[in-house]
């Protein structure tokens, strides 16, 4: 399916004025996804919230969303569970394993915070042993990395499939083969490849994925998701216990929970975000995951390849975009990153800045902070030359505060 861009930025009013290249950390949601959100908000006032037609409907719409999600994941309804976020979804598998002292986990070293201290965490309160399975220089895991890692007390492994240092597209299902042979489980972060990249569940191999719906599939905030493998479902504890997942029977002191993943979702569910999923999932459903990341691919090539023409510039990650989508981590010798993106705002221009909480990633070229484009569909040519003749601009001008740098120096 051929990408009709126009009817697309015009779907999104703010791209008209504003060139937006940080999908990596939330992207801008369609006019589709707010109509949704905005429509059932208002219903639950002017209909009522809890009118029994009016909220038997709305629980059957979620189901609905919970099942497109599913399909778009390769996965079944009833392995998959709605959170606010990856993090929460992490976070639930990683309290809910019946840890052993002296376990352990192999976390990649291209994680941020989100997927490393639930397991940090771990070592203090379960006696758990964090291990960390370094990419090599260019931010690319191997499955032969995590392979010499693993020993008899392995339980799980964890990376993020797309790292938001880098872009870099790991070899998701080739890391996973690695933990279904030596019998232990892995979970897949999925934040930055969803609605991005194709992410079949069944042909990754991955017993767990987390993923979230405000990046790629440019929902809204508080649209996270959590993926677990129905045979596995048994064996997670519920961290957390409301109606809405369990029930308790007062006369014999019973406890029980529902079936599938939904067991892992506790009181009400944030039905405004679940509806702005499933238009989200719908809206990048009628595109087509395929003509999406042809078109990521085919900007993050152009972008590098033209920002690599300017004096100073120093690209993190593959030194090209093979290997790598829609992320583009850079610095420019001599100015501040956090100075790039203020004068870009100026020009109505939005990239980040920051360390993005890849200390291994960062240290690795000696630098504490960079600035990151992350493109998406909606992305044009045109949007990437704006940019790149404002970072000339910006290159021009004298006497910009230098970046900070740690010992290891590169020129």
């Amino acid at each position: 399916m051929n990408v009709d861009i126009q009817a697309i930025r015009s779907d999104t009013p703010l791209l008209a004025s504003t060139v937006y290249m940080d999908t990596a950390a939330a992207s801008l949601p369609p006019d589709a996804v707010l109509d949704a959100v905005r429509t059932y908000v208002l219903d639950t006032g002017h209909i009522g919230i809890y009118l029994p037609a009016f909220r038997k409907a709305t629980y059957e719409r979620v189901e609905g969303v919970r099942q497109r999600l599913a399909l778009f994941l390769g996965a079944q309804p009833q392995e998959v569970a709605f959170t606010k976020n990856a993090t929460e979804s992490i976070s639930l598998i990683a309290r809910g394993i019946d840890w052993q002292r002296g376990d352990e986990v192999l976390v990649a070293d291209t994680e941020m915070l989100s997927n490393l201290l639930p397991w940090r965490r771990l070592e203090v309160t379960h006696g758990v042993v964090v291990k960390m399975v370094a990419s090599d220089a260019q931010g690319r895991l191997s499955p032969e990395a995590f392979a010499q890692a693993v020993t008899p007390r392995t339980r799980l492994l964890t990376f993020s499939h797309i790292p938001n240092s880098t872009g870099v597209v790991q070899p998701a299902a080739e890391i996973c083969a690695v933990a279904r042979k030596h019998g232990f489980w892995s979970l897949v972060n999925a934040s930055q490849s969803v609605g991005l990249v194709g992410v079949d569940v069944e042909h990754i191999g991955c017993d767990f994925l987390a993923g979230c719906g405000r990046k790629a599939l440019r929902a809204t905030e508080g649209t996270g998701f959590l993926y677990i493998r129905e045979a596995l479902i048994g064996s997670i504890e519920p961290v957390l216990a409301g109606w809405w997942n369990g029930s308790y029977d007062r006369q014999t002191g019973a406890l029980s929970f529902v079936a599938g993943a939904r067991r892992f979702e506790a009181g009400c569910p944030i039905v405004p975000s679940i509806v702005g999923l499933g238009a989200a999932l719908d809206y990048a459903t009628r595109i087509g995951i395929e003509a999406i990341e042809a078109r990521v691919q085919e900007l993050t090539a152009y972008a590098i390849g033209h920002l690599s023409g300017i004096d100073g510039f120093e690209l993190y990650g593959p030194p090209d975009a093979k290997g790598r989508i829609g992320i583009v981590p850079f610095n420019l010798r001599g100015t501040d990153p956090s100075r790039i993106v203020a004068a870009l705002e100026q020009q109505h221009c939005i990239i980040e800045a920051g360390g993005f909480m890849a200390d291994a990633i960062l240290a690795r070229y000696g630098v504490s902070t960079m600035a990151r484009v992350s493109l998406h569909y909606f992305n044009t040519r045109e949007d990437i030359d704006h940019m790149v003749a404002a970072i000339r601009a910006i290159r021009a001008i004298r006497n910009l505060q230098p970046i900070h740098r740690t010992s290891k120096e590169h020129s």
